[in-house]
């Protein structure tokens, strides 16, 4: 199913299928990138309970391997409506006999809320334990380039970062990933077309809680505030380059150069059985 909710002429539709943001319209511009399988079928979703890929698909809890997609098996998993308001729906995701066999062996709720505002919309999810588990989170949004005229070349764009950033960027190289030291210094990204064929640009430690995407080209961006996140990553499709740029706040991002085992992965947060974490993100559009 998708719903609709609305704020002051904004309108924001999401999807049931992985609680994922379908369509951000506001003065006849819309925000988020409409999917095309050509370059990437997907629009907004989010990670759970694992963000980038691991060896063969695989991971190992308590001694046993189960599947695992890249990016988590949430995004590809229909959610329950919980509540929906004019401004706002809620979903919900709980383990079942197939995730727990197949993918991820312990019991938990997530909730994820979206609330539409005139200048865009937060996105809050919490996580519940019905068991001690382990989990990464994050969000995962692509903005479509064409904000500010159809067409608009991805080079004319930059990620402004609130403070001076000292930032190491991690990338993908083969099995394992490779760092760059000292990527970015100072306090804005120019986007680049080499950067980003290289892969998804991972940057750890990021001190500022706004990040916002502008052109040379217009006046429409975006800004996103980070909350708790620590980690960003701004990816786009290569070798085809499509017209969008994905801003995506993080708990963390791994590779398939990782352990299998959830508990000794880096990357990952224990939550003890009963214990709730909420994470809160807020993308404004202008």
């Amino acid at each position: 199913m998708i719903a609709t909710i609305e704020k002051n002429g904004t309108v924001m539709k999401v999807s049931s299928l992985g609680a994922e943001p379908q369509s951000l319209v506001r003065d006849g511009i819309e925000y988020i990138w409409q999917g095309d399988k050509e370059y990437w079928f997907r629009r907004a979703p989010l990670l759970f309970p694992m963000i980038g890929p691991t060896k063969d698909n695989k991971i190992r809890c308590g001694g046993k391997e189960y599947d695992m997609p890249n990016n988590g098996f949430a995004r590809d998993t229909e959610f329950t409506l919980v509540s929906q308001e004019s401004d706002s729906v809620t979903f919900r995701l709980e383990d079942s006999e197939e995730s727990r066999s197949r993918y991820y062996p312990y019991g938990f709720v997530l909730t994820v809320t979206y609330t539409v505002s005139e200048d865009g919309y937060e996105a809050k999810a919490e996580i519940e334990a019905k068991d001690d588990l382990w989990y990464t989170f994050g969000w995962h949004p692509a903005f479509s380039l064409d904000i500010n005229g159809k067409g608009t070349d991805l080079e004319t764009y930059s990620v402004s970062f609130e403070k001076e950033e000292r930032l190491d960027r991690k990338y993908a190289s083969g099995s394992s990933f490779a760092t760059e030291k000292d990527f970015l210094v100072g306090d804005t990204l120019e986007m680049k077309r080499e950067e980003t064929d290289k892969g998804a640009i991972v940057l750890p430690g990021v001190k500022s809680r706004e990040v916002t995407l502008t052109s040379t080209e217009g006046e429409h961006g975006i800004t996103a505030f980070m909350g708790d996140m620590p980690l960003l990553t701004v990816w786009t499709c290569a070798p085809k380059h499509g017209q969008y740029l994905c801003i995506e706040p993080m708990l963390s991002f791994g590779f398939a150069s990782r352990t299998l085992d959830i508990e000794e992965m880096e990357e990952t947060v224990e939550l003890k059985k009963g214990e709730k974490k909420t994470y809160a993100n807020f993308f404004r559009i202008f």
